[in-house]
């Protein structure tokens, strides 16, 4: 099959679509279904999560996960925290363990490197 004289189309996502993938793949690669729940938009670099989570660690382990991409200026943390006695955290993936600490090692080794001072961050409490 020849493709000469044919007309090629390139598809080159924007950059905020292809952020927004990449940080949808590696919440999901922590393991925890909570995660994959979690609403993702990217404009120009900003980073807004919207969704509910069931607890506090949930909501920064997002948020910290998300601060080590290069490419994010801002987090809008809009995560609500909604933590029935009954249900707790499942992980899909039980074998792996990523720890809060581990996440902010990466983050600290991320921001010694080439990372911007003026990356902000905010969050409300629901």
């Amino acid at each position: 099959m020849k493709l000469q004289n044919k007309a090629r189309i390139d598809f080159n996502p924007s950059p905020d679509r292809q952020l927004r993938s990449r940080i949808r793949r590696a919440l999901h690669a922590q393991g925890y279904a909570v995660l994959n729940a979690i609403r993702i938009e990217v404009h120009q670099g900003e980073v807004y999560l919207e969704g509910t989570v069931t607890s506090y660690f949930m909501k920064q382990m997002a948020q910290v996960l998300i601060l080590t991409f290069d490419e994010v200026r801002k987090v809008h943390n809009l995560l609500r925290v909604d933590a029935p006695e009954s249900q707790s955290e499942v992980k899909l993936f039980p074998d792996q363990d990523h720890s809060l600490e581990d996440i902010s090692r990466k983050v600290s080794q991320t921001d010694q490197c080439e990372r911007p001072e003026n990356v902000d961050v905010s969050s409300e409490i629901i």
